[in-house]
């Protein structure tokens, strides 16, 4: 997702582990060269944009011995897009740089993890100014932070979304749903959609709906998932009026047919993101 020179290849199929079966999928793409931002198969210059920003001079470890640490230390299920790998030292805001003060555009930003720029002066600014008060505190003890931010975010909620629960990742907040969908409602079914991504926990993996995010363990206990109701590559078409009715009728049927009758709770990307990075990539303008 960074814009540079390097085409994705893939590594040594031994190094692959099942984790990283996606990486075959979206090399073979980047090959092609069909993903926004990544010069593939031919080596252009695209000059960047002035940017008044000059990188701290780089005094860590080479580019080599960073490589054999990785092999050494780090466990092979960790993957790189790169025939020669990509070492990143700094960022600011939309750029990221290398170990040589090269500087790249940034087009996905850690995955949507970084969605107001690397290194925000104001993010940072605060960010320090709460390091140098208290870093960590049990939950067992009062704090003005958590509460005044779980304020702020609920005046931007709509409805009686008021009440806030923070959690460490996106597969914890999704099995602390499914937990409480199924505890309120004293039922066990939970509906999702075919091709959707929700986790890597063990739960959360039954809930996820993608061969690429899947292990050989027992998984997706009570955990149906429907059609997605995809226009474009599904079953029922956007030329066809009666799509979505025919979209619903599957979800219907699945509830009838595979559950109590009494579901727990429906879950669904809003935007199926894996999918949509995977396989709309001409939707994007791509070749």
């Amino acid at each position: 997702g960074i814009n540079a020179e390097y085409g994705g290849q893939r590594g040594d199929p031994k190094k692959i582990t099942m984790l990283s079966k996606i990486t075959k999928r979206i090399s073979s793409t980047l090959r092609r060269g069909k993903i926004v931002g990544v010069a593939a198969t031919q080596k252009r210059s695209y000059k960047l944009p002035p940017f008044d920003y000059q990188p701290k001079p780089y005094d860590g470890p080479s580019k080599e011995e960073i490589v054999q640490m990785r092999k050494q230390y780090l466990n092979p299920g960790i993957f790189h897009y790169y025939k020669t790998p990509l070492v990143i030292t700094e960022g600011k805001m939309q750029y990221l740089y290398d170990e040589t003060g090269r500087r790249y555009l940034d087009a996905i930003a850690g995955i949507v993890t970084v969605s107001v720029g690397h290194c925000h002066p104001y993010i940072t600014k605060v960010a320090q100014q709460q390091m140098e008060k208290l870093v960590h505190s049990t939950t067992i003890y009062f704090n003005p932070n958590i509460s005044e931010y779980a304020k702020m975010l609920a005046s931007k909620l709509p409805g009686d979304l008021k009440v806030c629960y923070f959690v460490n990742s996106g597969s914890e907040a999704n099995e602390l749903a499914m937990l409480m969908a199924r505890l309120y409602t004293g039922n066990n079914d939970i509906i999702g959609l075919r091709n959707c991504y929700h986790g890597m926990s063990i739960a959360t993996m039954g809930l996820t709906a993608h061969s690429t995010w899947k292990f050989p363990v027992p998984q997706g206990f009570s955990i149906h998932h429907a059609l997605n109701p995809d226009g474009y590559r599904g079953p029922f078409k956007y030329d066809d009026p009666d799509m979505a009715k025919k979209y619903a009728w599957d979800v219907k049927n699945l509830i009838e047919h595979s559950t109590t009758g009494s579901p727990a709770a429906f879950i669904c990307e809003p935007i199926q993101v894996q999918h949509f990075f995977l396989y709309n990539t001409h939707i994007l303008g791509c070749s």
